[in-house]
């Protein structure tokens, strides 16, 4: 069995993405793939990136890029004739965001320093499969598919009205609805979250107080007046929608992922779907192992992947004013012991990524500032 550990750098400005392409005669040719190669005995994954960048395609990445962890793939590609040749690869990645100065200078850069092809493709593009990825790296395209920033809500009834729902009038008479007082709020809430919402916008529903029926015709309803929003929602509603829906397309379009709370991770007995990716929430290093082993674990059956971790509160919040804040060094040091992208949680606004992705997370989450 052959142990391989790989830096492998995820290189953008904006939503365009640098790719090289694989000889023929190279392991799993033929493809594209991100910028990479082996780590070196006592040399770091960051030192190993930053090196092996440089040696490939002549870009100095160690100034002026911000680098970020994305997470960590194990992979096994078993050879059937001589199992000795059997291969381990532990990829070890990192989101690259060059700087505008860097993309300028680099965009017309045709060829690595090997001679291999280079081309910088868009990101629609690259999740939508277009440039064909060896096996290892189809998960890092499942989490470039999770935004970078997400929304999430707040429950049915601590929303206020954004306009009158309740009457209307006609001929100078008032009609009344016949609503009751719980059909009230939730009219309210989708009025809310209908105007409020960004185009385009990625929102973790969270309804705990709901119940599962409840849940359905929310989040049922506000995918009708919100086509273009994409939703992650909790698993045990996850289950039961794509039950009612029976594979809805449009429905299962709109949903990009299945959320798991702390607590829920650790249930060994959890029924979860298989084909829907899972976002899940930890506070405490106990817990990002717990994480990352669901993460290997998903990985290694060929399970949909893990494609998020929400940490939290990064902030004192007024939501959860009884929680202790991790702070920005506490958040750091669980973000590096993550193996899947981090999402900082809490007391964060959606400009405050430069910063989350310097403390070593990846992207941002939060109710009302993430509204328009």
């Amino acid at each position: 069995m052959i142990n391989i550990d790989v830096a492998v750098a995820v290189i953008h400005f904006g939503e365009q993405y640098l790719l090289g392409f694989r000889n023929a005669k190279q392991h799993q040719g033929n493809r594209y793939e991100f910028i990479g190669g082996k780590i070196e005995t006592n040399e770091s994954a960051k030192q190993a990136l930053i090196r092996e960048v440089f040696e490939e395609i002549g870009l100095d990445i160690a100034t002026h890029s911000v680098i970020n962890p994305l997470g960590v793939l194990r992979h096994h590609y078993a050879d059937v004739e001589v199992a000795s040749k059997s291969k381990t690869v532990c990829l070890h990645v990192y989101r690259v965001a060059l700087s505008e100065q860097q993309f300028i200078d680099f965009a017309d850069q045709k060829e690595g320093c090997e001679g291999q092809q280079l081309q910088w493709v868009s990101q629609e593009d690259l999740i939508g499969n277009k440039y064909p990825l060896p096996d290892a790296n189809k998960t890092i395209l499942q989490w470039l598919r999770l935004p970078s920033t997400i929304a999430i809500t707040q429950e049915v009834g601590s929303v206020s009205a954004v306009k009158n729902s309740t009457a209307c009038v006609e001929g100078g008479t008032a009609c009344h609805t016949q609503s009751t007082a719980k059909d009230q709020r939730s009219q309210q809430w989708l009025d809310y979250y209908q105007q409020r919402l960004p185009e385009q916008a990625c929102v973790y529903v969270r309804l705990k107080q709901s119940s599962l029926s409840q849940r359905k015709d929310q989040v049922l309803a506000l995918l009708a007046i919100r086509p273009d929003i994409k939703l992650i929602i909790d698993y045990e509603l996850a289950n039961h929608l794509y039950q009612y829906q029976h594979g809805d397309s449009a429905i299962t379009g709109q949903i990009i992922a299945q959320h798991l709370t702390q607590q829920a991770c650790t249930d060994k007995d959890i029924k979860l779907l298989s084909a829907l990716p899972l976002t899940i929430s930890a506070h405490s290093e106990a817990s990002i192992q717990q994480v990352n082993n669901l993460a290997q674990y998903r990985l290694s059956q060929d399970l949909s992947p893990v494609v998020g971790v929400f940490v939290s509160p990064v902030q004192a919040t007024n939501t959860h004013p009884e929680a202790t804040a991790l702070g920005w060094d506490g958040f750091s040091a669980l973000a590096q012991g993550s193996e899947v992208p981090v999402i900082a949680l809490g007391g964060i606004a959606p400009e405050d990524i430069g910063q989350v992705r310097h403390y070593q997370g990846d992207k941002v989450a939060g109710i009302g500032k993430f509204l328009t």
